[in-house]
């Protein structure tokens, strides 16, 4: 479906906002000059800036124009989940990219995990102990692991995405665990992990969750291969 002249308009703007083009501070040209420029009536662009103002990327003042906002990442990250959680998701595309951002998440929980962050990542991995028997329940604990890795780093962002790929993938995830069965070897690689982090050693906590993802990944490769040809 192509794009209304509305949302044409607002995704130029919120491009050069994200380019840095229109830099935060500053006021975006008038009304008059933006529709000379762009080709469109006041009314089009006047819903394009509504929609920006309200996603808080800008802020307009009374007589006093539109400017761009300091924009933090929650910002970002609250306008890409909706659009990523419409798509049908892939799993393994969603594994790969979690093994992207994963390893140094670890690297970076060995680092900086504070005394609460050790005690929830040793709950969360009895909780994964406990479940082995159960997938369905494993795949929430396994989940909670991970984003609570991602949570030890101190990197937000890490955090955040981890989050969205929890809403993603959760049910996928169960499905594929109850498929495949006991999970012991993703539990040998959580203890590695944790080990690292409460030891403080970075390279070896990245080493090892970068070896726990490849082999789930290699897993997930033949499921979706079976999955195919039995659909």
């Amino acid at each position: 479906m192509a794009a209304t002249l509305v949302e044409q308009v607002y995704n130029q703007l919120l491009k050069m906002i994200i380019r840095r083009e229109l830099k935060p501070g500053d006021r975006l040209p008038s009304e008059m000059v933006l529709c000379d420029q762009m080709g469109v009536s006041r009314n089009t662009l006047r819903a394009a800036l509504n929609k920006l103002d309200a996603l808080g990327f800008t802020v307009s003042r009374q007589g006093g124009g539109t400017y761009v906002k300091e924009v933090d990442s929650d910002v970002y990250l609250n306008f890409f989940v909706p659009a990523l959680l419409t798509h049908n998701v892939n799993l393994l595309e969603v594994m790969q990219f979690r093994k992207g951002i994963e390893v140094e998440a670890a690297r970076l929980a060995a680092a900086n995990a504070t005394d609460e962050d050790i005690a929830e990542l040793s709950e969360l991995l009895e909780h994964c102990k406990k479940n082995l028997d159960e997938m369905e329940r494993f795949a929430q604990s396994n989940t909670d692991f991970h984003t609570a890795v991602a949570k030890a780093s101190h990197n937000m962002m890490f955090k955040k995405m981890m989050e969205i790929i929890r809403m993603m993938i959760l049910t996928e995830m169960q499905n594929f665990l109850v498929a495949q069965g006991e999970d012991v070897d993703s539990t040998f690689y959580h203890e590695m992990v944790l080990r690292c982090i409460i030891e403080g050693k970075p390279e070896e906590a990245a080493f090892f969750m970068e070896r726990h993802l490849t082999l789930v990944i290699k897993r997930v490769e033949k499921y979706v291969k079976r999955e195919t040809k039995n659909n």
